[in-house]
């Protein structure tokens, strides 16, 4: 299910859980990675070491940062009316990734740097928001970017990604229609007085390169609009759990009303009144998708989230049990198994759930949810110093090193000779170590 983006963007959304600017969920992640990973191999990139993330922004945006992390922006995806234009933006970025922007690969590899990452992901929500002076001391206290600068830094190389992003598409069987597409709606933005988004500043428009993409796709052999047959129902998905969470109710019906019997509509209809606390409506709206489509893990995930919001955890720990065996390889289904069965509060269920976690980690280290957790579980069962790590690596990916130190201190209290346990407050303390004193170098230019 949809996970709370910056609480300043998005105060009318309810309360699923937060990472500071981003959104996570299970299903929209499942989706770009599906859209992703042939143009990763298409680019002889390993799919599996590029990280995603959602950023809760309304401006239409996209980049790189910190070597393999591609940042799209909710205003993009909301943009997009259709698979292809989503597809050609990652293709375009991806391109970028190719062309040799990779000095900083190295440093996706610790969660010291990707919370000051995210940091700065967050002070420019903030910005955008509202909370200007808030959200520049944030971005001023998040100094370790990567010299692609997450939507600021002036892109050089947009000829050459533009080329390797038809290249990708071609590849693929893919038409590029979708891209021109969504350069086009950039020009007509900017032609029509509407102020400069980041994404079309960084990124120049120029008729040369809408030129270019129109005689490429003149002489393409692929059909116009083709994509995998999958993505459009996957993508209708995506784009009705964004509504139903980001609109309001009324909106959401007049963009899905009642008369439309898609899946994605009655998605919507569903999510749309699990927001506004409709539970056994919204509970009947999933459940009827889940009659017909009784292998789908994300419903069950829905289903999940209705349940454990309503306050029926057991119920949810079976639907999240059901969603994780049909989707084993999703960090995030399994956290919020995990997650229920912490809720339970019975001892007898913490193993199974700190495997769950330790699953999930493995899995993706950049989820706060799992740390948080992680902690909790190991807590009540008196492993203090493992909670205490927990809580540090928590604390890393919020960039917020001086408390990953206090963290990384309470720890080694009750670390004892665990070898494992000592190596990772090492790096931990190393990392918040290393980050503060960029800060501090910089905090002293000014």
């Amino acid at each position: 299910m949809l996970k709370k983006c910056l609480a300043i963007l998005c105060a009318t959304l309810l309360p699923l859980g937060v990472q500071a600017g981003l959104i996570r969920d299970a299903e929209i992640e499942n989706t770009l990675y599906a859209f992703s990973r042939p143009i990763f191999e298409a680019a002889d990139i390993t799919p599996d070491s590029v990280r995603i993330f959602i950023v809760a922004n309304p401006e239409i945006n996209a980049s790189v940062a910190g070597g393999l992390n591609i940042f799209l922006n909710t205003g993009l995806i909301r943009e997009a009316k259709n698979p292809g234009m989503l597809i050609g933006v990652i293709a375009h970025e991806t391109g970028h990734i190719a062309g040799a922007h990779l000095s900083q690969l190295h440093e996706k590899t610790t969660r010291a740097v990707l919370g000051s990452i995210i940091g700065t992901v967050a002070g420019a929500a903030a910005v955008i928001g509202g909370a200007g002076q808030a959200g520049t001391g944030i971005i001023m206290g998040s100094q370790n970017m990567a010299k692609r600068g997450l939507m600021s830094d002036i892109r050089l190389n947009e000829q050459s990604a533009d080329h390797a992003a038809l290249s990708y598409l071609d590849t693929l069987d893919i038409s590029t229609n979708g891209m021109l597409e969504m350069f086009e709606v950039l020009r007509r933005r900017e032609s029509g007085g509407i102020a400069r988004d980041k994404y079309s500043t960084d990124h120049p428009l120029s008729s040369e390169r809408i030129a270019t993409m129109r005689n490429h796709l003149a002489q393409s052999a692929v059909p116009i609009d083709q994509v995998p047959s999958n993505f459009v129902a996957m993508h209708a998905r995506m784009l009705a759990k964004l509504v139903a969470f980001t609109e309001t109710y009324e909106t959401t019906l007049n963009l899905y009303p009642l008369s439309d019997k898609s899946v994605a509509a009655r998605y919507a209809r569903a999510m749309a009144d699990f927001k506004r606390s409709h539970f056994d409506e919204a509970l009947a709206g999933i459940n009827a998708l889940i009659k017909e489509y009784p292998k789908d893990a994300f419903f069950y995930d829905t289903k999940g989230q209705i349940l454990f919001e309503n306050g029926k955890v057991e119920a949810a720990s079976a639907a999240y049990a059901k969603a994780s065996t049909l989707k084993p390889d999703s960090a995030l289904i399994t956290t919020e198994y995990a997650k229920s069965l912490i809720a339970q509060n019975k001892p007898a269920q913490l193993p199974l759930a700190i495997t769950l976690l330790e699953r999930s980690r493995k899995l993706d280290d950049s989820y706060d949810v799992t740390w948080r957790q992680l902690a909790i579980a190991y807590g009540k069962q008196g492993k203090l110093g493992a909670s205490y790590a927990a809580l540090a690596e928590e604390a890393a990916l919020a960039g917020d090193y001086e408390t990953v130190l206090q963290h990384t201190a309470r720890a080694r209290g009750s670390a004892g000779n665990d070898a494992s346990l000592t190596l990772q407050l090492d790096d931990l303390e190393r990392d918040a170590k290393a980050q503060l004193d960029k800060k501090k170098n910089a905090d002293s230019l000014f």
